[in-house]
């Protein structure tokens, strides 16, 4: 085992047996070298790779602290590694996304109220008649973070919005194909949006695991490329 992991995992056991606990600052660096047995600069790298994954906090000219590790700190990690997935790589996780999107919907069809569950079927209206656009792209993210949010599940909802990021790369109905692809996925956003409103969990998860293995079926048939880190228009983009 290499120095930097020997701290990393020291680090993380005293993190994880709750010898230090949130909001605690890290013992002196000569503290923690003389424990694990490393250089500074070994216990230095294993600091950042821990602030990395979203466990330590820091600041210029003060010891690290440990984080609350709520769930947005936590992804912070993968929300640096999920823009620079190839297409295949992002495809794999397809099948935790489904699962992730249908338990969302089902939540959303038990704890939305009716106002949300009315302005989430005028959404899924306004899509189907907004032709492809940066328009389009910022109504569909609004449907589905409307969804997420309203499952009231903090931790799930901050995994899909890092793996729907990804998604934002991939334009597809900007493609040639793209009027009969958006065709399609209004129809199912509309279909999701009456069975939320409809409080009907098991047709919402149905539903909604159905639209997440059409568009993957669409991305490994169309394979497009990526546009990536362009900024969102509007503050938002496609979904994919």
């Amino acid at each position: 085992m290499s120095a930097v992991e020997t701290a990393r995992t020291g680090l993380a056991r005293m993190i994880a047996s709750g010898e230090l606990g949130a909001g605690q600052l890290l013992p002196s660096e000569a503290d923690l070298c003389e424990r694990f047995g490393v250089s500074r600069s070994s216990l230095r790298e294993a600091q950042k790779m821990l602030s990395v994954a979203g466990v330590l906090t820091s600041r210029p000219g003060r010891r690290s602290a440990v984080s609350e590790m709520k769930a947005p700190q936590i992804m912070s990690g993968l929300e640096m590694v999920m823009p620079l997935l190839p297409l295949d790589r992002y495809l794999e996780l397809f099948s935790l996304r489904e699962v992730l999107e249908g338990h969302v919907a089902a939540q959303a069809a038990a704890r939305m109220t009716d106002a949300e569950c009315g302005r989430l079927v005028e959404l899924a209206e306004e899509l189907a008649t907004t032709p492809p656009s940066d328009l389009a792209q910022t109504l569909d993210a609004e449907f589905h973070s409307m969804i997420i949010r309203g499952a009231g599940d903090e931790m799930v909802a901050s995994l899909l919005e890092v793996m729907r990021r990804r998604g934002r790369d991939y334009r597809m109905f900007e493609m040639s194909e793209g009027d009969t692809l958006k065709g399609i996925s209004d129809h199912a956003h509309g279909e999701i949006a009456l069975a939320i409103r409809n409080r009907d969990p098991e047709s919402a998860r149905y539903l909604s695991m159905q639209h997440v293995r059409v568009t993957r079926a669409w991305l490994e048939s169309l394979r497009p490329g990526p546009i990536v880190f362009e900024p969102d228009p509007g503050g938002s983009s496609a979904r994919a």
